[in-house]
């Protein structure tokens, strides 16, 4: 019922309407008008009330709505709606945010179209499954993203919302605040293993590389850390007294696509001589934590350094000396995508290490 209705205005005019009635009791020949007049005024007043009534009712259900409505919207964790087929009915802002999508994009397309295709089957699965026995379901999985951050591995917790018989069933999905927590524990017990595992496998690189010379050792040694560490690898080294560009490594098959392979082109044929932080880290042998790639002359000199320090500007960059005991016979520069972690300390610590194997074995 529309509570927009002058309640006050109504009851005015059915008092007016009660005043001529009266008026009108002195004319015998109006007592059946008059009753039925009554009547009719009884009616409309018992109304009135119940329209008053119900108008309250609605403004108190319009205000819980709005409640829940906010409530939905700022919950601090993805959550969707879905109905009977699984189409998205409903998400929150971290829901949007977490697919890369407004909502009003999101709302009307199937869910499992945003579950990576390993997991999308089993997702349809669990979701029938829901449906049907009316139970809480769960399924680790991960999901698709227009964002420049690929989401995490989640567990999704599905819950059908109304008892079976409803007609339009519909299904709450929400990440579960445990797994997510749980994964980023497991991830920062495993960072010590995964730094330790890849200097294994640098070790083992560096002296299988003893027999295919340094040119392929230092290729597959840019690979690695490209896949491992970081989006583009670049390595200078000293020759004759100048800076020469020897490596330049990125992430095969990274979501950059076409952006990406610019980049490496780029890279290449920038003249390392020209970057400032190369020969800084050349001649003093100390690393760089925050490489200042947006700074002009950081990469190098002219319209393609000036370019491709653009690109990466908004991402992290790293550098140290590639060297032995006593001097430097190179850098080793790493950079991130601004969608991933900043290097810290400890990462530039473990490149330090890496820069020193480097180069004893280039030496050698």
């Amino acid at each position: 019922m529309p509570s927009h209705l002058d309640f006050v205005a109504i009851r005015k005019d059915l008092e007016e309407f009660t005043v001529r009635i009266s008026a009108l009791r002195d004319a015998p020949a109006m007592d059946t008008a008059l009753l039925e007049l009554a009547n009719a005024e009884e009616e409309l007043r018992v109304c009135t009330e119940e329209l008053e009534r119900m108008s309250l009712l609605s403004a108190e259900n319009a205000q819980r709505e709005a409640l829940v409505h906010r409530a939905f919207h700022d919950l601090p964790f993805p959550v969707f709606v879905l109905d009977g087929a699984g189409m998205i009915r409903a998400l929150n802002r971290h829901g949007a945010g977490l697919l890369g999508i407004a909502d009003s994009l999101a709302v009307g397309k199937p869910f499992a179209v945003f579950v990576e295709l390993p997991w999308r089957t089993t997702f349809r699965c669990e979701l029938a499954d829901v449906l049907r026995e009316s139970r809480p379901g769960s399924l680790a999985c991960r999901l698709r993203s227009r964002a420049t951050h690929r989401p995490p591995p989640l567990e999704l917790r599905l819950t059908r919302l109304g008892s079976p018989p409803q007609r339009d069933p519909l299904v709450l999905v929400t990440l579960d605040p445990f797994a997510e927590r749980t994964a980023a524990e497991g991830a920062g017990e495993a960072a010590p293993l995964h730094r330790l595992d890849l200097m294994g496998r640098m070790t083992r690189l560096l002296l299988n590389g003893a027999a295919e010379g340094g040119p392929a050792m230092l290729e597959n040694a840019g690979t690695l850390l490209a896949a491992e560490c970081a989006d583009f690898v670049v390595i200078d080294l000293v020759r004759g007294g100048a800076l020469r560009r020897a490596v330049v490594a990125g992430t095969s098959g990274g979501p950059a696509g076409k952006e990406e392979s610019l980049v490496v082109r780029v890279l290449e044929a920038i003249d390392p001589e020209q970057s400032e932080v190369a020969r800084t880290i050349v001649r003093t042998g100390e690393s760089m934590l925050h490489v200042p790639l947006g700074e002009k002359g950081a990469l190098g000199r002219g319209q393609e350094a000036a370019a491709v320090a653009d690109l990466l500007s908004p991402g992290f960059a790293a550098a140290v000396a590639l060297r032995d005991e006593t001097s430097s016979l190179g850098v080793l520069l790493l950079v991130r995508r601004p969608d991933r972690a900043a290097f810290t300390l400890t990462d530039l610590a473990l490149y330090e290490e890496l820069g020193l194997h480097l180069g004893l074995a280039l030496k050698r």
